[in-house]
């Protein structure tokens, strides 16, 4: 058995509901979270973005693509934005892109009233967290998007809310399609171990990120997609999601007391996405858990136009392994994970 890597195609076949309710009115479905991106990014054309120097090479192209000067802020040890650093950084009609990282709020509201008040334009990110109820929403950006395509096997499904008068392109199954292809090649090579299957997924899955990357126009969800998503129970996800993540802070704590490890964050059960830990040699750890069939990603590989911005991220960057918490998983399943870790750190 594999742990880890991209959904396969049934994945979802426990959570299919048909409960309405998860997507509510004011949510735009769009292909993935970088269509999301790209439709912002269409709106602020020539302007500068500030991007936090923690993020993924792939927030960095909808801009790009737009002729966006993008910009990338300090984070601050606790990994809440550099407020003064933004300040310097700021232009007029600047955006601003924020995210909270496993549960800590970037920047405090007041800041962001600050800004707002200055003509900033605020977008959140709440892909790390979407389905996970907040305790209290705080502060209305001007959009707030997020990518679903991490919680579930969704060939396609990204998430946009805002009244700015954004423009997204008509469905283009293309990317959605491959993807498909690509679960339905993992269901196949999970139940036969042939690796020429996973191969042929993986080829896939790289066909389908170039095409998103190479189109810079935002395009809607594709009909059988937005089905496909409207079908799952994503609150039910979120559950299993935070019990499993418990699981592993519970069997992990006395790592963390002996000072073989450190959690990212003490907030990372209203995320829910992974369980993120920092360790000294986190490729050596990673390789010899892939070596045993366990694929906890390095997610957020420091992107090149951000090198020398921020000494926190670049510590992130280096030592962060996301260990895998999802729902295809059990607490048997966790305690077998947090076991392999224990034995490969020693």
């Amino acid at each position: 058995m594999e742990y880890g890597s991209e959904f396969h195609a049934r994945a979802n076949d426990p959570f299919e509901r048909a409960l309405p309710g998860f997507v509510q009115e004011d949510w735009r479905l769009v292909r993935s979270g970088r269509d999301a991106l790209k439709a912002l990014a269409g709106l602020v054309r020539g302007r500068r973005v500030l991007l936090p120097a923690l993020c993924c090479e792939s927030m960095i192209v909808p801009f790009t693509l737009n002729g966006c000067e993008v910009v990338f802020y300090r984070l601050r040890e606790d990994l809440r934005g550099d407020e003064a650093d933004v300040r310097d950084k700021l232009a007029d009609g600047a955006l601003l892109l924020y995210m909270p990282y496993f549960g800590i709020r970037p920047f405090s509201d007041a800041f962001l009233r600050e800004l707002k008040g200055c003509g900033v334009l605020l977008a959140e990110d709440r892909t790390q967290d979407v389905v996970i109820p907040r305790r209290e929403e705080g502060f209305t950006p001007d959009a707030t998007f997020a990518s679903l395509r991490k919680w579930a096997a969704l060939p396609e499904g990204g998430m946009l809310r805002t009244a700015l008068p954004v423009e997204i392109g008509p469905a283009d199954s293309r990317f959605g399609d491959l993807r498909r292809e690509a679960m339905e090649k993992r269901d196949r090579y999970l139940e036969s171990g042939d690796p020429a299957l996973k191969r042929d997924a993986l080829r896939l899955l790289h066909e389908a990120e170039a095409l998103l990357d190479r189109d810079g126009a935002p395009a809607a969800i594709s009909e059988p997609y937005r089905r496909t998503l409207l079908r799952l129970d994503l609150a039910e996800i979120g559950r299993v999601r935070q019990r499993n993540l418990g699981r592993l802070a519970e069997r992990l704590e006395p790592l963390r007391r002996a000072g073989r490890l450190r959690f990212l964050s003490d907030r990372a059960a209203e995320s829910g996405l992974y369980f993120p830990v920092l360790l000294e040699d986190r490729d050596t750890v990673k390789l010899a858990m892939w070596a045993q069939g366990v694929y906890h990603p390095v997610i957020w590989p420091e992107p090149e136009a951000a090198a020398g911005v921020c000494p926190v991220s670049r510590a992130v960057v280096d030592h962060m392994l996301a260990l895998i918490c999802d729902q295809r998983y059990s607490l048997a399943d966790m305690d077998f994970l947090a076991d392999r870790l224990i034995e490969t750190i020693g």
